[in-house]
């Protein structure tokens, strides 16, 4: 885990990030929409989970999980600071006691690198996850073969489309398999 001081520079980093990049702009191409239940893993200050509260509105849930207790901190704090009574933070192992199933959108932003276990942790949001829900990742640390190499190896996500600023992954299931064959099967029957 960082020290608190190289959260606070990370999170300025953020900051600026977000103001020459707003969140909005990649929320948009990874699907948020009001009424969405949104995980975001490994929250940092918050950028992503503010926006995607504003997005999803009232009638929408965030969740935002970090390992470090300043980021739980800032979450609620800007949570509180714009009136956002849908987001709540917690600390990441509380992914756990996420019902199974519940989840529409879980974002992974710039954290894939940093986990000592990915399959346990993309374990949980396989949980988690809706049958059709998305698990959008985006990692800078990571070259684009690497980034999905770490999320298929467990065989749990799929990848199924690439935006221009993510990847986007469907669980991985016998059924989802089914589906794309189907598809696959009519698109070609439809070709001839």
């Amino acid at each position: 885990m960082r020290s608190n001081l190289a959260f606070r520079l990370m999170g300025l980093v953020f900051c600026v990030r977000d103001w020459l990049r707003p969140p909005e702009g990649i929320l948009r191409e990874a699907g948020v929409r009001p009424g969405m239940t949104v995980l975001d893993f490994g929250c940092g200050p918050g950028g992503f989970s503010v926006a995607a509260a504003r997005m999803v509105g009232g009638s929408g849930t965030v969740y935002a999980l970090d390992m470090h207790p300043l980021a739980v901190k800032c979450v609620e704090n800007a949570a509180s600071n714009q009136g956002l009574a849908n987001i709540q933070a917690a600390h990441a192992d509380n992914i756990r006691g996420l019902p199974n199933e519940s989840i529409d959108l879980v974002l992974c932003y710039d954290v894939l690198h940093e986990l000592r276990d990915p399959s346990r942790i993309l374990s949980e949001i396989a949980r988690i996850l809706k049958p059709k829900g998305i698990l959008s990742v985006s990692d800078h640390h990571l070259k684009e073969r690497e980034l999905v190499a770490t999320m298929e190896i467990a065989e749990q996500f799929r990848l199924y489309s690439r935006t221009q600023r993510t990847f986007e992954f469907r669980k991985s299931t016998p059924n989802a398999r089914e589906s794309e064959k189907e598809i696959e099967s009519e698109s070609m029957d439809a070709a001839h």
